[in-house]
């Protein structure tokens, strides 16, 4: 095999929280690139670097985007703040780097992996706010994946633990990510009488930096295809099974005190929107884990009491939380609809006039990101 040069494209990210649905205000330190062994013939950019920098490509490119086309319209152009805050959480693009490959007479600059283009128009920002959005919670489940071929391959090993762990936490930051853009994308359609084309993907892959030119890999679809066939394991059953007696204690708790309410529109809202919403869901979790672990009564759920607004928007808060749970667990992100019930979750919290905050899981004390070097594995 051909020595490779390591390149690290981010060392450490840290979340703090933002007012605002759904909206974290994210802080970067140490973000760049570190060329650990220029002797190498090629240099390789990981899939968690590829999905960072995919993340915050996107981010910059459609702030400078809304800046652009709305530029004159205070109400769209304030939705640039959303993307240049996760712009930031998620560091600068590319950040200049030389390398100095073997074989080559002099350093040469690491250009991008893609092309870089800012939206001018509006049919080309919507056109860009799918894609991009479609692309981050793609990779925000390819990371999940990857995470458990490398917590699986570690054989205990406290740094390859470590790393699988890493991995997971910067899926999650993605996934935020991707949930926050899906819920302003709509917002941003609506205002501007855009229509939200449908989204065209691109796998995300690593890349090789050879003879003056970026060579995708291996997508991450193939590398990690059969670790998404793999049958779930006793303890992943357990947890997704407690997932969703959860979501179904909460849904029967809300539905029961909701009963007791006077405000017909409340009433509306959880039998009309909520239930069907959670249900959905929780039938989706069922056919995953090929078994139904639900009952048909249940005990008042814990921290969950009351039957006002507040009372039922701090019990869909608590289904937020068994949305973040779920993410590393499902064999099937997409199918589990983790995504838009998340958001539909969120825009009911604001509907009952509460600020949902930060999404659960993306505070400061526990959402660590942190990448490692890259390797040939990865």
């Amino acid at each position: 095999m051909l020595p490779v040069a390591n390149l690290t494209l981010m060392k450490k990210t840290w979340i703090v929280p933002l007012t605002g649905l759904l909206v974290a205000s994210l802080s970067l330190s140490g973000c760049g690139v570190r060329i650990d062994d220029g002797s190498g013939d090629s240099v390789t950019a990981s899939l968690t670097q590829m999905a960072r920098y995919r993340a915050s490509s996107c981010q910059e490119a459609i702030a400078s985007g809304i800046e652009t086309v709305f530029g004159s319209d205070p109400k769209l152009a304030g939705f640039k703040n959303h993307f240049t805050a996760r712009s930031k959480v998620l560091g600068q693009r590319w950040p200049t780097q030389e390398v100095k490959l073997s074989g080559k007479g002099k350093s040469e600059n690491l250009p991008e992996p893609a092309d870089y283009r800012v939206p001018g128009n509006g049919q080309a920002l919507v056109h860009k706010l799918a894609d991009c959005q479609a692309d981050i919670l793609n990779d925000a489940g390819a990371l999940i994946l990857l995470s458990r071929q490398q917590l699986a391959a570690s054989g205990g090993n406290e740094d390859d633990t470590a790393r699988a762990e890493e991995t997971k936490d910067l899926a999650k930051v993605l996934f935020a990510t991707g949930v926050a853009m899906e819920r302003e994308n709509k917002q941003i359609a609506a205002a501007s009488s855009l229509t939200l084309p449908p989204a065209k993907t691109t796998p995300l892959a690593t890349q090789s930096y050879r003879e003056g030119k970026w060579h995708p890999t291996t997508p991450a679809a193939k590398t990690q295809q059969n670790q998404a066939n793999r049958p779930l394991s006793q303890p992943q059953k357990n947890e997704i099974s407690r997932s969703i007696k959860q979501l179904d204690s909460l849904r029967f708790n809300i539905e029961k005190n909701v009963a007791k309410s006077q405000d017909i529109q409340l009433k509306n809202l959880v039998s009309n929107v909520l239930t069907p919403l959670l249900l959905r869901q929780i039938q989706q979790l069922v056919a995953q884990l090929d078994s139904d672990p639900r009952e048909a009564t249940y005990q008042p759920y814990s921290g969950f009491s009351g039957a006002d607004k507040p009372a039922i928007a701090k019990g869909i808060g608590l289904a937020c939380q068994v949305q973040m749970d779920l993410l590393p667990l499902v064999p099937d992100v997409q199918q589990a609809l983790l995504s838009p019930t998340l958001a539909s979750l969120v825009d009911l919290q604001a509907q009952l006039g509460h600020d949902a905050g930060p999404l659960p899981g993306l505070t400061a004390n526990d959402a660590k990101v942190k990448t490692s070097p890259a390797s040939g594995d990865n």
